[in-house]
């Protein structure tokens, strides 16, 4: 890498998704390394000053919730939805083009937005952008589109094929995890670079102030009691099961498993099943995502949030 100004593109770059909080750190660590970040996304919590806003990159813009509804669960398109993916994907190009110049962007690193079809036609987009332009990208890829079965029926092969992710000569994978990494090489052919999702270990944690003192309480857990932490979305290749089968197994009565995060885009389907499952284990599940924030803060009712990080003290 040559380069010394990065730019991260991605759907959403806010809240306590992996996506959101793995960007952070790789800016974090690349920034001990001499380079500068700038943002693109259709949601963003991050520095404005070094950011592009850019709503239809959002998977949750209405014009890109409607391509979902059409192409998803279906196994042919129509002509009109064919021009409307190239019109919407021509449109975020010029967006993409704009946000490298404006930022003198040197490299690129596509956070999910070439792995995960949730925004088909930023997918196509950046892949056109890295073949128009030859620019340096690092695909990093948290999931992948086969990976959900909502996408395993759908009226875009051609999409997902060339996009999803594309292999490109100036396209480098990283993959969090070895069944991605050897899902990734059976069906694409290429290889990637495995770096897992993890903590600094290496930092002590912040100093005890005091504003999480009350969160066992806030949460119904007492202070003797072992609180097992569960800090991922509640979805189904999270494994939340598991945690309970665990649980149930140690039979402490003391043990409690707190979920920090909601089930985002996925629907609340698996939750339901993890609270019927908990119920029959006579494990006691705490869901507490509405009192957890990328950030301290008071929520709309009135009532102080904490951040991932105050669970972890208590965990």
């Amino acid at each position: 890498m040559t380069g010394r100004r990065i730019g991260f593109v991605s759907t959403r770059f806010a809240g306590m998704d992996g996506v959101s909080l793995e960007s952070a750190k790789w800016a974090e660590v690349l920034a001990g390394h001499g380079y500068s970040s700038c943002w693109y996304a259709g949601i963003l919590d991050r520095d404005p000053r070094a950011s592009m806003l850019v709503p239809e990159a959002s998977f949750a813009h209405p014009e890109i919730a409607s391509i979902n509804n059409e192409v998803f669960g279906k196994l042919t398109r129509t002509r009109q939805m064919t021009r409307k993916l190239f019109e919407t994907s021509e449109h975020l190009k010029a967006t993409l083009y704009d946000f490298i110049e404006r930022f003198s962007i040197d490299i690129l690193i596509a956070e999910n937005a070439l792995c995960m079809p949730m925004n088909l036609p930023l997918g196509i987009a950046l892949t056109h952008l890295i073949v128009e332009t030859g620019i340096p990208t690092i695909g990093h890829h948290h999931d992948f589109s086969w990976e959900r079965e909502r996408f395993a029926v759908n009226a875009v092969p051609d999409a997902l094929e060339k996009a999803f992710p594309p292999v490109l000569p100036s396209l480098q994978h990283v993959t969090i995890n070895s069944a991605a990494e050897q899902d990734l090489a059976m069906r694409k052919g290429v290889s990637s670079t495995l770096i897992p999702n993890v903590l600094d270990f290496e930092s002590p944690p912040p100093v005890d102030d005091g504003y999480a003192s009350d969160l066992r309480e806030q949460i119904g857990i007492a202070r003797d009691d072992i609180l097992v932490l569960q800090p991922t979305r509640v979805i189904p290749r999270k494994g939340i099961e598991r945690a309970i089968e665990l649980l149930a197994e140690l039979g402490e009565p003391r043990c409690k498993l707190v979920v920090t995060h909601e089930s985002g885009d996925e629907g609340l389907d698996y939750e339901r099943m993890l609270r019927r499952v908990a119920k029959r284990a006579q494990v006691d599940v705490r869901f507490v995502n509405t009192r957890i924030s990328d950030e301290r803060e008071t929520g709309s009712d009135g009532r102080k949030l904490y951040s991932l990080w105050d669970v972890y003290r208590h965990a």
